[in-house]
């Protein structure tokens, strides 16, 4: 069994801790969620670069050796809920 670190979208710092070095007991939980963009009106641009800078941060995870789990939003399993996902997951 695996740890899950689940990654907000603005938690988005290489320099913190769990990423010092990779370890095959983590996962890096990101999602892209409709919850996020719509609790308030945001402009369109303004979530585009947030979960731009969301995957850029998670492939250079990937790149460093951790592992990542990323639910983009229009992915088929994405529930769009953070419980729901992480039930799933």
């Amino acid at each position: 069994m695996k740890t899950l670190r689940l990654i907000l979208g603005d938690q988005l710092h290489l320099q913190h801790s769990w990423f010092h070095k990779p370890s095959t007991d983590a996962v890096f939980v990101m999602m892209e969620l409709r919850q996020e963009t719509d609790y308030v009106r945001h402009h369109i641009q303004k979530v585009i670069g947030f979960f731009a800078a969301m995957r850029v941060f998670a492939e250079e995870l990937r790149r460093q050796g951790h592992e990542v789990l990323y639910l983009r939003l229009d992915d088929a399993s994405n529930q769009q809920s953070f419980a729901k996902n992480i039930a799933d997951i």
